[in-house]
């Protein structure tokens, strides 16, 4: 019971940080208690084998790529620069979050913290579903990994003999890296859409409060005039009840005047505390963008050449561009629909979650609008409104590949359409 009172956001992500600790991308180390603590000298040691590794392995890999031969030369020179700036990614990846996310990282988890004890109404439930999604998602994507790259260093074993084994597996673990650097980004911009998600509840109930100047006025008369300002949850325990059920509890003019300021007063309390609360998020999207943009940028490059790749070697097998034996064709086919699959779960995990994030912002922004608009709002509540307009414009929520590409949907059609360019291209060439 002791524990359950300590717990945040760090119990909840567990399974993501376990695996981002192995994988030496782990920022931080935490308590018993789940309080956030710089990581130990031991571990940095290890982080930094890890780093020497995954370089030794992505130079051996590249070099590889050059001497390719049988391929069209565009091939080979994508084959190359995928594996080249793939373990760069990789290892840019690890001396980042050693050198510069660590500090960043805890101060992600501290504002979040700090969100969530003021704009949550159930943290236990919210923190029990955050565990479940990343443990089932480390699960998943872990054992997909694990057993494409097993089928993967089959097939290309079946299609080539005298293809030496280290020349598959030197690609692997630079790809381990990468996709557990999407994974942390998309979760962490799923966490952070979550909570613009509640926020806009929490100005909705506002909105629709304020279409029943009854319901308003009666919502506090149990509430003592010292607590308004701490208990807001009162007002949304019966903003459900009908006005018929509220009105018997009106006893004069004088105390429906008393409540009705009370009430304004506390209106403007919670606006000015959801105003706090989005200058927070902003501040979440700010480092989230800091921690993980470089990675992205190279990222997206190394998905659009390897989708580019896979999406050739089908055509290629397919059209007989490419001679293998009738046995092994089929087997070939599907590890690269494998990879197609893996590619674009990454393409989506980068795009999907900062597009909905974005729309959620813009929600914000929309009922902020509608809240202006309502007639019966005080002087205080109004001026208070204006300022969250004025800090909606001048703090946008949005998320970059390191400033160059905005990431939402655009993004991922333009990717999608450039494949597929350079895919008719090469087949042309190829003719």
């Amino acid at each position: 019971m002791k524990r359950m009172q300590h717990v945040n956001i760090v119990s909840a992500v567990r399974p993501l940080y376990y695996v981002s600790r192995v994988l030496g991308l782990g920022l931080f180390s935490f308590t018993d208690s789940f309080v956030v603590k710089e990581i130990k000298t031991l571990w940095i040691l290890y982080t930094v084998i890890l780093l020497i590794a995954v370089l030794t392995c992505g130079v051996y890999c590249t070099v590889q790529r050059v001497g390719q031969s049988g391929l069209l030369a565009t091939i080979v020179v994508n084959e190359f620069l995928m594996m080249f700036i793939g373990a760069l990614k990789a290892v840019s990846s690890i001396f980042i979050s050693v050198a510069m996310n660590g500090a960043k990282s805890r101060k992600f988890i501290s504002t979040v913290v700090k969100v969530d004890r003021s704009l949550l109404s159930d943290p236990i439930t919210t923190y029990r579903n955050t565990f479940i999604f990343t443990l089932v998602q480390a699960v998943a994507v872990w054992s997909y990994i694990a057993i494409l790259f097993t089928y993967d260093t089959w097939v290309w074993k079946q299609v080539a003999e005298k293809m030496s084994i280290w020349y598959l597996i030197s690609t692997y673990p630079h790809r381990i890296v990468n996709t557990d650097t999407v994974v942390q980004s998309c979760n962490l911009v799923l966490l952070l859409k979550n909570r613009l998600k509640t926020l806009n509840k929490r100005l909705g109930s506002i909105l629709q409060e304020s279409d029943e100047p009854y319901i308003e006025t009666a919502l506090l008369i149990n509430v003592p005039y010292n607590s308004v300002f701490s208990h807001t949850e009162n007002e949304r325990l019966f903003s459900g009840m009908k006005r018929s059920s509220l009105m018997s509890h009106v006893e004069s003019p004088q105390t429906v005047n008393r409540l009705r300021q009370h009430t304004k007063i506390s209106k403007k309390w919670n606006l000015y505390n959801i105003r706090k609360l989005y200058d927070d998020l902003c501040d979440i999207s700010v480092l989230v963008n800091s921690m993980y943009g470089f990675q992205l940028l190279l990222e997206l490059g190394v998905t659009t050449m390897e989708l580019a790749s896979a999406l050739y070697f089908i055509l290629a097998a397919i059209l007989k561009i490419q001679t293998f034996e009738r046995d092994i064709i089929g087997h070939f086919i599907s590890l690269m629909a494998a990879w197609i699959f893996l590619i674009s779960f990454k393409l989506i995990s980068i795009t999907a979650p900062c597009h909905s994030a974005t729309t959620e912002a813009e929600n914000t922004a929309v009922l902020v609008q509608k809240l202006l608009l309502v007639p019966n709002f005080d002087h205080d509540t109004v001026a208070e409104l204006q300022l969250f307009s004025q800090q909606l414009l001048q703090c946008k929520i949005k998320f970059t590949a390191f400033g160059f590409l905005i990431l939402d949907y655009p993004l991922l059609f333009t990717i999608i359409g450039g494949v597929t360019t350079y895919l008719v291209i090469a087949m042309q060439y190829e003719k």
